[in-house]
């Protein structure tokens, strides 16, 4: 969209080509290619550049083995961190390019992620914000080893931007969790951005409803919609696709996944969550998603916009999309790759913990190895400084 076109920034508009009907189609036509659940886990052939076709919904029938891991594989070591304690104190003025760059690999040596958890962050009603908004706050702090989360905050976006928030609600009953998406959104405005200039966004409205995320196109708040139409092209190995629109009018966006496995891709975390970013994924799920989930990535669109990976982990999905585990985490990083590195170690112990196959978890997920090769990130475990600490 045109810079000087401030209304249309403001409002996050639908292009005036893109009809009710077109979008639905639009909606249709990605759907088919989208969804997965818990099925038996896959057997591996050679790695071929021949698409093989995109995977499909089937009923859980695995049963119950002794685990097997690859021998190479190698979890991520942990460093427990005592909690910090955040501060509102005076801002620290910050820059954001020298921020990310210290604690993301290539130009640091080492990319950090924070996992932090809270044994309390689960009620009878569901999960507690004020506990959510806790460890987001410790989270920002024992990542960027600044006290005050504002002054990180108000560091990733610049009064007048406008932030994208990247949820993922394919699985409704294991999405990203509203209450991680609303706690961001309350920290944005708390560092300045009014409400109006923040975007909840997944594909399509109808998802996001299931999800339990409330509409709003154009109303006074926080903006909340699915797509309404398509932007720039990215030409990738496998397919070209086209971007939607609203990742092109943002000036940065924070990537809010959550953990899940997946047939066609071992796992599907912040670097898969872009498949809902553009109008063909289904398009892009031969051999394994690789190399076409490591390219869509390194679009400018995503690589160059991306200022934060919230992963909400309070509930995983090792298996069934539908039927998801419990957890009580929070991660955060900078590098998706790092990140989607950890996320995997935790969906291993699940399902190791559930007597299933996690080797296809490892296997699948060869993405992460050709990220690393595009210098998007890290997912050598030499190269992931892992800090875990546990909120009371």
């Amino acid at each position: 969209m045109d810079s000087g076109s401030e209304q249309g920034r403001k409002n996050w508009t639908r292009p005036a080509s893109a009809s009710r009907r077109a979008f639905l189609g639009w909606g249709a036509g990605a759907l088919a290619g989208w969804l997965t659940g818990c099925r038996p886990a896959p057997t591996f052939p050679p790695p071929t550049a021949t698409p093989v076709p995109p995977p499909t919904d089937a009923p859980p029938t695995e049963i119950a083995t002794t685990p097997a891991l690859p021998p190479t594989y190698t979890p991520v070591p942990v460093t427990p961190v005592p909690s910090p304690s955040p501060t509102a104190g005076q801002p620290v003025d910050l820059d954001r390019a020298a921020l990310t760059a210290r604690l993301r690999w290539p130009t640091a040596d080492v990319s950090r992620v924070v996992v932090v958890r809270h044994g309390g962050v689960w009620t009878a009603a569901g999960p507690d914000p004020e506990v959510v908004r806790q460890m987001l706050d410790a989270g920002i702090s024992a990542l960027t080893d600044i006290s005050d989360p504002l002054s990180v905050w108000r560091a990733l976006f610049d009064p007048g931007e406008r932030a994208l928030l990247k949820v993922n609600c394919i699985a409704y009953n294991g999405p990203t969790q509203p209450v991680v998406a609303y706690a961001v959104t309350e920290r944005l405005q708390d560092a300045g951005l009014p409400a109006e200039d923040v975007l909840i966004f997944d594909r399509t409205d109808g998802e996001l409803m299931s999800a339990g995320y409330v509409l709003n196109e154009d109303g006074p708040g926080v903006r909340c919609h699915g797509a309404r139409g398509e932007g720039a092209e990215a030409a990738l190995t496998q397919a070209t696709v086209r971007f939607y629109h609203e990742l092109d009018e943002c000036d940065g966006i924070i990537n809010l996944p959550t953990p899940k496995q997946h047939s066609g891709a071992g796992v599907s975390v912040s670097l898969k969550n872009h498949y809902g970013s553009i109008n063909r994924p289904g398009s892009l799920h031969g051999n394994w998603c690789d190399p076409a989930i490591a390219e869509l990535n390194a679009q400018p669109t995503v690589r160059d916009k991306t200022r934060l990976i919230v992963a909400a982990a309070l509930h995983v999905s090792p298996c069934d999309w539908n039927q998801p585990e419990r957890e009580n985490a929070l991660l955060l990083s900078f590098d998706p790759v790092a990140l989607d590195t950890v996320a995997r170690d935790i969906l291993v112990r699940h399902r190791q913990a559930m007597g299933l196959d996690a080797a296809y978890l490892i296997e699948g997920s060869r993405h992460l190895s050709t990220a690393q090769d595009m210098a998007l990130g890290a997912t050598d475990p030499g190269l992931i400084d892992l800090r875990e600490l546990t909120l009371t």
